[in-house]
């Protein structure tokens, strides 16, 4: 199966999952892709989450050297990241 990777994708996520639904994405630097992701894929992405109330950094890849690696639709990343994953092929029709 084809490694779809989405790189630099920046995301401050929701200090919960209710709040999934005020979501603010930026994205860095936009990459075009072949094709769409779809369940079953291995999907690489930087992130990094900020809590809106006060922008303090809970979480980041970018600390860690090294992008997350999951498989889409395997319940393998916290809810804010699914819709973050979501919005983003959304908002770029990936």
């Amino acid at each position: 199966m084809k490694t779809t990777t989405i790189l630099s994708a920046i995301a401050a996520l929701a200090a919960t999952a209710a709040a999934a639904a005020e979501l603010k994405i930026d994205v860095t630097h936009k990459v075009e892709c072949e094709r769409k992701t779809k369940k079953g894929d291995k999907v690489s992405m930087h992130y990094r989450g900020t809590l809106a109330a006060d922008g303090s950094q809970f979480d980041a890849s970018y600390d860690r050297g090294s992008p997350l690696d999951f498989k889409v639709g395997a319940g393998q990343v916290i809810k804010g990241q699914v819709a973050t994953r979501e919005a983003i092929i959304r908002l770029y029709n990936r």
